[in-house]
C-alpha cells in the first residue's frame, strides 16, 4: 500500500519564522554582553531599543533626546566621505528596529493564510533575508570593537535567523538547500578566519592557530602569520584594511607597493563579506541559471584577487599569512561547487531542449486532440465534465473517471487526466515495459525516479503526453535546484 504524505505547506515556514522573530526582538531588548557572564549582570541601560533616539540624533533626524539614551560606542561607526559624515552604526540600528517591527506584524497574515499556501514560505524567506542583510554588517562592525563591548544577543539573533532560513531551505528545496547551506558555511569560515581576527576574538582558538602558524613557518615570504599577510612588521587581517581604508584611505598607502597590496586586500575582504551575504540571501530563493552563473563569476573574481594579493605581497617584501592560505582553499572549493551546479543545470536544460525538438519533428500535430480541437496544458485546469481523450504516441485511451488514487506533492500538480496517465504508466506500468525505472513511492523520496526518467528518455517519451513530460521535467529541475 502506498505511503501517505502530508504537504509541507505553511507550517514549517511559520514555526521557524516565529522563532526567528523572537530572537530578533530579543536582540533589541536584551543587552547580554561578556560582562554578564563575569558577574557584571545585564546592563539594561545599554538596551539597543533605548538607544534608538540616540541613533536618530547621530543621524541628524532629531536634535535632542526626549527619552532613551545616547548611542554607545558599540553602535557607533562613523565614515566621512567628501566632507559628509555618516554614522553607519546608527543607521543600521534604526534599520534593525524597523525590520524587527515589520517582521512581527507579518506573523498575522502568515497565520491566516491557507495551510497549503506557498506565500508564507516566501514571506518568511524575504523577511529573514532582509534581517540578515542588516544584522551581518551590524555584527561585523562589532569586530572593530573590543569583545567586552559586544552585545551577544545580536550575534544570537543573527545565528538563529540564519539557522531558521537554512532549515526552511532544506525542508522546501531539499538537496539544493543542503548545497546552499554548505556554501554558506564555507563563506562564514572564510569571513571568520580571514576578515575577523579569530584568535583575538575567541581566545580558546589562539593556541591552535599559533601552533598551525609555527608548523608553516619558513623564510620570507613564507614567514607565516595568523592574518592575511604581514607588511612592514604589521599583520593585516581583512578587518584591519577595511577599518583603516574606510576611516583614512591614505593611511594604508604609504607607498605604491603598499597601496596596491592593501587595496587589493580591501577589495578581497569586501568581496568575501559580500559572498557571505549573497549566499545567505540565496537560501530563500529557488535556483535559476542567472544565479548559478553569478555565483561562478564572483568566485572566479575572488580567486583572481587572491592571486593578485599573493603577487603584491611578494613584490612589496611582505609575508603570506595563514588566513590567505585558508581563503585560497575555500575559494577553490566554492568555485568547484558552483561549476558543478552550473553544468548539471545546463545539462538538464539541454535534455529538455532536445526533447522538445524531437517532439516537434516526430509529430507536428501532437498538440491537437483526436477530434481536431487544439488543447492547452494549464496547470490546475479543472477536469471537463464529459469524457476527455488523452493521447500518447502509441496509444489513445479515454478518461471518464475522477482520479481517486494516492497523492503527494508531485501528483497534486497534475491535472486529472495527467494523474490517470501517470498512474497507468508509472505506478501500474501497464502501458509499456519500464522495468529499468525505480518504483515511484507516493510521498517518498523519488529523486532517483525522476532522474531515471530522463536517463531512459528514449523508452519513456513514446508513451506519455507532452503535458506530463513537462511536469516531469519541471520536477527534475526543482529537485536539482
Amino acid at each position: 500500500m502506498a505511503k501517505s504524505y502530508k504537504s509541507r505547506g505553511r507550517t514549517p515556514a511559520l514555526i521557524t519564522y516565529i522563532i526567528a522573530v523572537v530572537f530578533l526582538l530579543l536582540g533589541l531588548t536584551l543587552p547580554i554582553g561578556v560582562q554578564t557572564f563575569t558577574g557584571g549582570g545585564v546592563p539594561f541601560g545599554k538596551m539597543p531599543l533605548l538607544q534608538l533616539t540616540g541613533a536618530l540624533k547621530s543621524l541628524g533626524v532629531i536634535k535632542n533626546i526626549p527619552f532613551g539614551s545616547e548611542l554607545t560606542p558599540a553602535f557607533s561607526f562613523s565614515l566621512t566621505i567628501s566632507g559628509f559624515k555618516l554614522n553607519i552604526g546608527a543607521a543600521l540600528l534604526v534599520l534593525y528596529a524597523l525590520v524587527s517591527l515589520v517582521a512581527l506584524f507579518m506573523i498575522i497574515p502568515m497565520c491566516v493564510a491557507k495551510k497549503k499556501n506557498t506565500t508564507p514560505r516566501k514571506v518568511a524567506a524575504v523577511t529573514e533575508c532582509v534581517a540578515l542583510g542588516v544584522l551581518l554588517p551590524l555584527c561585523a562592525m562589532a569586530f572593530t570593537r573590543a569583545a567586552s563591548e559586544w552585545n551577544l544577543m545580536l550575534f544570537a539573533a543573527l545565528g538563529v535567523t540564519g539557522l531558521m532560513l537554512i532549515v526552511q531551505s532544506i525542508i522546501y528545496f531539499r538537496k539544493s538547500g543542503v548545497i546552499k547551506t554548505i556554501t554558506l558555511v564555507i563563506s562564514a569560515i572564510a569571513v571568520f578566519f580571514t576578515v575577523a581576527n579569530a584568535a583575538d576574538n575567541l581566545p580558546f582558538l589562539r593556541g591552535p592557530i599559533n601552533n598551525l602558524v609555527s608548523m608553516l613557518q619558513r623564510s620570507r615570504p613564507f614567514e607565516t602569520t595568523a592574518g592575511l599577510y604581514k607588511l612592514n612588521d604589521k599583520v593585516f587581517f581583512g578587518s584591519t584594511v577595511l577599518k583603516e581604508a574606510l576611516r583614512s584611505p591614505s593611511s594604508i598607502a604609504w607607498n605604491i607597493a603598499a597601496g596596491i597590496t592593501n587595496y587589493t586586500a580591501f577589495a578581497l575582504s569586501a568581496l568575501v563579506c559580500l559572498n557571505l551575504l549573497l549566499n545567505a540571501l540565496g537560501l530563500g530563493k529557488r535556483t535559476n541559471m542567472f544565479m548559478l552563473a553569478a555565483n561562478g563569476i564572483r568566485y572566479i573574481l575572488e580567486l583572481i584577487l587572491i592571486i593578485v594579493l599573493f603577487i603584491a605581497v611578494f613584490a612589496a617584501g611582505g609575508s603570506f599569512g595563514l588566513g590567505l592560505y585558508i581563503l585560497t582553499v575555500l575559494a577553490i572549493a566554492q568555485l568547484v561547487i558552483a561549476v558543478v551546479r552550473f553544468l548539471r543545470y545546463r545539462r538538464t536544460a539541454a535534455v529538455r531542449e532536445e526533447e522538445d525538438e524531437d517532439a516537434d519533428e516526430a509529430d507536428p500535430a501532437e498538440d491537437y486532440a483526436f477530434d481536431g480541437e487544439k488543447t492547452e496544458d494549464k496547470e490546475g485546469e479543472k477536469a471537463p465534465e464529459k469524457a476527455a481523450a488523452v493521447e500518447t504516441r502509441d496509444v489513445v485511451y479515454n478518461v471518464n473517471t475522477i482520479y481517486n488514487g494516492p497523492s503527494d506533492d508531485f501528483i497534486k500538480k497534475l491535472t486529472n487526466e495527467e494523474k490517470v496517465e501517470f498512474a497507468r504508466v508509472f505506478l501500474e506500468k501497464s502501458k509499456a515495459n519500464l522495468s529499468m525505472l525505480p518504483d515511484y513511492v507516493v510521498g517518498g523520496d523519488n529523486a532517483k525516479f525522476f532522474s531515471s526518467v530522463f536517463i531512459y528518455l528514449a523508452h519513456v517519451r513514446s508513451v506519455i503526453t507532452d503535458g506530463l513530460m513537462n511536469k516531469l521535467y519541471d520536477e527534475v529541475v526543482r529537485i536539482n535546484g
